[in-house]
């Protein structure tokens, strides 16, 4: 039995296999580096004990600056241990998901183990730098959460005492 298609059904087919692997795809986003301005962002960060061996990190937005619009902000920690081609893996990755506050802020939140806050990063990924569209998946910013650790007050964040809660204003605003 022979089956013929039509070049439209023949095109069609290559076209939807295309784009159903495109999605497998990993995008290749590439680093910003320092900048006089840090790029435009204003935010704070609150890093506090939690219960445990836990800490809580606040992420509180107040201008998303040249970046903007963020595609996503997650908390990341990579592996201390490389593989045969020196990628790394991720010990912690969780997304911060921002919630506007009645002052106009928006804030977010995780909790993370103590043994990974040195390796913590926030990660900004943008397809959007000063307005043009980066080419190969966009790019990114790290904050790292270690530079956060001495400078913030030793109370807990009513924020992660009561979840619902707005942040109270942190001491490091950047």
């Amino acid at each position: 039995m022979s089956i013929r298609l039509s070049r439209l059904a023949t095109g069609m087919l290559v076209v939807a296999a295309m784009v159903l692997m495109s999605g497998r795809c990993w995008a290749i986003r590439n680093g910003l580096g320092p900048s006089k301005d840090e790029w435009g962002l204003k935010y704070d960060v609150a890093v506090s004990d939690a219960d445990g061996d836990k800490v809580t990190v606040v992420f509180t937005l107040l201008d998303e600056g040249r970046l903007k619009p963020f595609y996503s902000i997650d908390l990341v920690a990579f592996s201390q241990q490389t593989d045969n081609q020196g990628g790394r893996t991720y010990d912690v990755m969780t997304p911060i998901e921002l919630k506007t506050t009645e002052d106009g802020k928006r804030t977010g939140q995780v909790q993370i183990r103590k043994e990974f806050v040195n390796r913590a990063k926030i990660r900004i990924i943008t397809l959007m730098v000063d307005g043009k569209r980066q080419p190969s998946g966009g790019a990114f910013y790290d904050i790292p959460i270690g530079k956060f650790l001495n400078k913030t007050p030793a109370a807990a964040s009513p924020l992660a005492r009561q979840p619902n809660a707005a942040p109270s204003a942190s001491k490091v605003t950047k």
